[in-house]
């Protein structure tokens, strides 16, 4: 079948070329095909040391076909740094960039202007220098002691042989400074006779000397009391009176005590 036709075609163009053309010849023209010019694309180095084009330019671009391009590729713009030839980076999916958290703002107080005064400062003159005196110890006082009470010339009368014990047991304490025993003493002498005015007496001889002023004026009016006709005991008490009085104080009350010690 293939070769039928084949030689359909062979006949068919054997009848066509053995006719003889009728009427004019054809004119002959010639044509020269105008021969097209590449476009000239920037060059990357151009590109990076001119970066800034004052006017647009008119570019020509030679005819591809669209399913033949390649894919396309981003020519990244010249960094800050200055450098000569740009970093070609291919196409990268699109990703949604990441905020960037933004500072909070801190808020600046103005901060007080320091003052400074101008004016000078105040000069304090020293104080006026003061003559110096040479201090006096004064030397201190001995606080003054109670006045020694005067001395007993009073005898022990009869008394029962235990309180006369005692009795003399108390005025040998007292003459040697045991005032607290010589008091214990005559206090249990007193339990044994409490009517004896000699016993009150020799008591409050002893609260005297041991600077009970007020209790020894009481035992002395309360052993006068008991006294009666008995001198010596009564002219001891009105001494040991006339002292408390002094002691404290009442000089019109001691000498009326002294008055009637020596009988007036």
């Amino acid at each position: 079948m293939r070769a039928f036709i084949i030689l359909i075609a062979v006949l068919a163009l054997s009848a066509c070329a053995g006719q003889p053309r009728q009427g004019d010849p054809a004119p002959v023209v010639r044509v020269t095909p105008r021969p097209e010019q590449a476009p000239t694309p920037e060059s990357a180095e151009s590109a990076a040391e001119d970066p800034a084009v004052a006017e647009p330019q008119t570019e020509v671009y030679a005819y591809r076909d669209p399913a033949q391009l390649p894919a396309p590729e981003v020519v990244a713009e010249p960094g800050p740094t200055g450098s000569t030839v740009p970093a070609l980076v291919s196409e990268a999916p699109t990703q949604s960039p990441t905020p960037t958290p933004t500072p909070a703002p801190v808020e600046q107080r103005p901060s007080a202007p320091s003052v400074r005064s101008n004016a000078p400062a105040a000069i304090t003159p020293p104080p006026p220098e003061t003559p110096r005196t040479a201090a006096v110890t004064t030397p201190q006082q001995a606080p003054a002691q109670p006045a020694p009470a005067p001395a007993s010339s009073v005898s022990a009368p009869d008394l029962p042989a235990a309180a006369e014990a005692l009795a003399r047991q108390a005025e040998r304490q007292r003459q040697s400074g045991d005032y607290a025993g010589a008091a214990a003493s005559l206090e249990r002498s007193l339990r044994i006779a409490p009517k004896q005015a000699y016993l009150w007496n020799r008591l409050a001889r002893v609260r005297l000397e041991q600077g009970q002023t007020g209790q020894a004026g009481n035992l002395a009016s309360r052993s006068n009391n008991l006294a009666g006709e008995d001198a010596a005991v009564r002219r001891d008490n009105w001494l040991i009176i006339a002292d408390v009085r002094r002691r404290a104080g009442d000089a019109a009350g001691a000498s009326e005590a002294e008055r009637r010690a020596s009988g007036g």
